[in-house]
């Protein structure tokens, strides 16, 4: 019996260790609230080992190369019914970033960033940015992946 669990619980096993390898990082997809005011972790996402949809959602993370595959800063914003508005200065580091995203997280195909939300037992994903829609100026949003 022992052994049916470990057989299973393996391929999580590895598939962990490939992505402490690789600098990448799996978290689960959380909730959006529906209103106030929050700070999120900023990290590209990693779409080809996504899942975004269906009964199992997880997301995998791809840091930064500059700061040992970490995050890439914090940002702050405000909720409204489906998106999060970043304020003025993580709008202004978000727009810095952009233009070496893929280069930054060693993703060539790294086109958006997800914000993650450091809970106390996990860490969940809530909301991506697509860089390639950033308006030039005026507040950057990030659409709720629920």
């Amino acid at each position: 019996m022992a052994y049916g669990h470990l057989r299973r619980a393996l391929p999580l096993l590895l598939l962990g260790a490939l992505l402490g390898l690789t600098g990448c990082t799996g978290v689960g997809v959380g909730d959006a609230p529906d209103s106030g005011s929050a700070t999120y972790h900023v990290w590209g996402l990693n779409e080809a080992s996504s899942e975004l949809a269906g009964a199992n959602r997880s997301v995998v993370l791809n840091g930064d190369l500059d700061n040992d595959s970490k995050a890439f800063f914090a940002v702050e914003g405000s909720w409204d019914a489906d998106r999060f508005t970043l304020d003025d200065a993580s709008s202004g580091k978000v727009r810095e970033l952009a233009g070496s995203v893929p280069e930054r997280t060693g993703d060539p195909n790294c086109v958006r960033l997800v914000l993650v939300d450091g809970g106390l037992v996990t860490d969940r994903a809530v909301a991506a940015i697509a860089v390639a829609d950033l308006p030039e100026t005026g507040p950057v949003t990030a659409t709720a992946l629920d």
